[in-house]
């Protein structure tokens, strides 16, 4: 058996809960979505391009959160897109496997400006039990930027954010000709210092990331 798929049967069968939840980061690149299933929740993360990340809570069909980034912008995270599709118009090849279709659905973004955002149900101590989707839509942006080549994944930080930029993602302030706040996040190596993602790599390429579902130990 070729020793690539041998490997990759292993990271499939080793998510054990206690060792973290796995999402197959690759699929979602190359298949344009993947099902991330904790104790409490089965999630599907679509992304299309390399600017849009959005979650679906299966059992409900409805969206649960989205990350908006663009990496050919100056400033690659802000405010939402105007997009008027959300999602992904997903194939015949999704119908067969999950039986059913998202569409048609509530879209997130017209009640917020920002391109950043989590139901409060599904974030940390909500009521779905679920932790760090936050963390894991960044963990997918800063992946494909870092595949494109882009340095430093930079941010303008709306409402009063950037302390947690800072804090959570190691993000720095960068020099801005204006007053608005920039922050920059060095992509190579914060990729592989979040703290609740372990990057599971197969020759060199990331194929997987394992997440840490439950709250921090103090």
């Amino acid at each position: 058996m070729d020793s690539m798929l041998c490997r990759t049967e292993y990271f499939f069968m080793d998510n054990n809960p206690a060792n973290g939840h796995i999402l197959n980061y690759l699929k979602l690149k190359e298949d344009g979505y993947a099902v991330f299933k904790t104790d409490s929740v089965n999630l599907i993360f679509t992304l299309r391009g390399c600017c849009m990340v959005d979650v679906f809570d299966l059992d409900s069909s409805t969206p649960v959160a989205y990350l908006d980034f663009d990496i050919k912008r100056n400033v690659m995270l802000g405010y939402a897109f105007n997009s008027p599709i959300i999602g992904l118009p997903f194939s015949n090849r999704f119908r067969k496997t999950f039986g059913k279709t998202i569409f048609p659905f509530r879209d997130l973004r017209p009640g917020h400006k920002v391109g950043f955002f989590v139901e409060k149900t599904y974030r940390n101590k909500g009521e779905k039990g679920l932790w760090n989707l936050d963390e894991i839509m960044l963990a997918i942006a800063l992946e494909t930027a870092f595949e494109e080549g882009v340095k430093v994944f930079t941010i303008k930080p709306t409402g009063d954010r950037t302390r947690y930029y800072r804090n959570k993602f190691c993000a720095q302030i960068r020099p801005s000709t204006g007053s608005d706040v920039i922050l920059g996040i060095n992509a190579r190596p914060v990729r592989k210092k979040l703290k609740h993602i372990e990057l599971q790599e197969l020759d060199g390429k990331t194929h997987f990331f394992r997440v840490t579902g439950h709250p921090d130990i103090r």
